[in-house]
Formats: structure tokens, C-alpha cells, sequence
């Protein structure tokens, strides 16, 4: 089967033509494929326009293991890119494969799968983020705590979130006294929020969990800049030299009108 640009969903007839390529509304992978979506149905074409995976899915995104996340009528698997199903469209929720692994969710709780769909770790969490470096933090009981590979508990459930950061360290965060009343505007910036919607702050702690940076940062603490922490105060990126003074990357502006907006609802200063 093959289609015309006119065919997909993302066609405007008021700036598209019958010249506009697939590549100017749509991105080609590493396999030479893209999504597209006729009626609201998504597909993998090739350049030429040639339907390599149907028109029957709800969602499809790449994957780490060179194959594609997709969901159909709520549930969610991978397929190969020769439409071969390599993990059964069964889940609730899935993650992406990641040190071999891939976090999944069904029946509302969380685990891990290997590439044969073989449970690794039980689904047993109320949530979950993906391993880093051997580790994992896991939600029980509205609380957070680690996880090594072998589903061993390293850090108690004592943080309102964790994850890890490399072998070493940790990222926790800590709601502040801060609500948010127009979480639905928050929505749409990078911001994390509590169960009751404060505003959360992220500090650092070692694997054996000792603090060694209060919850200062807007966002996790995932990289760093010459061994420093790379942080986010008032919605400024940075790094925390000496885990101390805060040096701002110029490069990183925001916009005018966001920061209207973040400063309207009281979560930027």
C-alpha cells in the first residue's frame, strides 16, 4: 500500500501542496521509517510513501532496542520494525528498555520485563522510574525508595521521590510549602509537583544515604559541569560550583512571555 501526502492527518491544505515531502511533517529513524496518522490512526512509512506498518495503532514511538512502543484499544507492547510483535500488546503502561530492562504496568502496579517478556521484577510498585546505573526508585505506599537489579532494597521508603543518578548518587525531591493552584498551566513547563501539588525541590544524597545537597534545584539533579551538579534555581539552568555558588548558563534564556506566566502563578520569582 502506498499513500500520498494529501492521505495523513498532518497535511494542511492552507501551507502544505501535493510537492510537500513526508520529510517536512514527519521525522525518518534510523530504519527509514515515520509516523503518520489517517484518521487518527498511526502508521510507519517509508519516504516513498509506502505503508510499512498499518494504519492501526493509537500511539507508536521509537525504542532503545531498535523496535517501536505501540498502543492499541488502551494497551500497550513493541513491535519490530517488520511488524512482529516482541512484546505482547498487553500492558497498561510501558517504558522503554533501559540496562536491559523495561518498566511496565499493569493491573496498577509496576515491574520490570526483559526482551522475552519474562518478569525480572514482580509488579509489585505503585510506581517506578527506570534503572540508572544498577539502581531504580520505586513507589510504595505513596513513598519512594531504591531498588538494585536483583529487586534488593538499598534506601528505605522514606522520600517523596527519588532517582538515580549513577552509581554513586542520588536525586530526592521534598514538596515546599508552596501550592500550586493552576496546576493545569504548570502542565505545560518543566516542573514537578506533589500528590497535593507543592511545588517540589531536588537535593542530592549518596548511596547510602547521606545528604550531601539540600533540596534546592526546580528540577532532578541527572547531570553535571566539571564535576559540578547541574541545578535549576528560578527557572535558570546552572551548576552549583563548590556545591555552593550558583553559575548560570547565559546561554539559556526564557522567554518573555513564559516567564509572564510562571510569574503570575507565584512558582517563578
Amino acid at each position: 500500500m502506498k499513500i500520498t501526502i494529501k492521505d495523513i492527518d498532518q497535511y494542511d491544505e492552507l501551507i502544505h501542496n501535493e510537492n510537500t515531502r513526508f520529510d517536512e511533517v514527519t521525522t525518518f529513524d534510523r530504519n527509514g521509517l515515520a509516523p503518520v496518522s489517517i484518521e487518527n490512526k498511526v502508521g510507519l512509512i517509508n519516504p516513498l510513501g509506502e505503508v510499512v506498518i498499518p494504519f492501526e495503532y493509537e500511539s507508536i514511538a521509537n525504542s532503545t532496542v531498535n523496535a517501536y512502543s505501540v498502543s492499541k484499544d488502551g494497551k500497550w507492547g513493541f513491535i519490530t520494525k517488520n511488524h512482529h510483535v516482541l512484546i505482547p500488546i498487553e500492558y497498561d503502561l510501558v517504558s522503554d528498555f533501559i540496562e536491559n530492562v523495561c518498566a511496565v504496568k499493569l493491573n496498577g502496579k509496576w515491574g520490570f520485563i526483559d526482551l522475552l517478556n519474562q518478569i525480572v521484577i514482580s509488579l509489585q510498585y505503585d510506581g517506578c522510574t527506570d534503572f540508572r546505573a544498577g539502581y531504580a526508585g520505586v513507589v510504595m505506599d505513596e513513598k519512594w525508595g531504591l531498588i538494585n537489579t536483583s529487586n534488593e532494597l538499598i534506601i528505605d521508603y522514606h522520600y517523596e521521590y527519588l532517582t538515580p543518578v549513577d552509581e554513586n548518587f542520588i536525586t530526592f525531591g521534598q514538596a515546599t510549602d508552596l501550592k500550586v493552584e493552576r496546576p493545569d498551566i504548570l502542565a505545560y513547563f518543566p516542573y514537578m509537583l506533589s500528590k497535593e501539588n507543592y511545588l517540589m525541590n531536588f537535593g542530592l544524597i549518596t548511596i547510602d544515604n547521606q545528604m550531601i545537597l539540600e533540596p534546592i534545584s526546580e528540577l532532578p539533579i541527572l547531570e553535571s559541569f566539571e564535576g559540578n551538579p547541574v541545578i535549576r534555581k528560578n527557572y535558570q539552568l546552572g551548576y552549583l560550583k563548590g556545591m555552593k555558588e550558583f553559575i548560570p548558563f547565559e546561554q539559556f534564556t526564557i522567554d518573555p512571555y513564559e516567564e509572564k506566566i510562571l510569574k503570575q502563578i507565584n512558582v517563578m520569582k
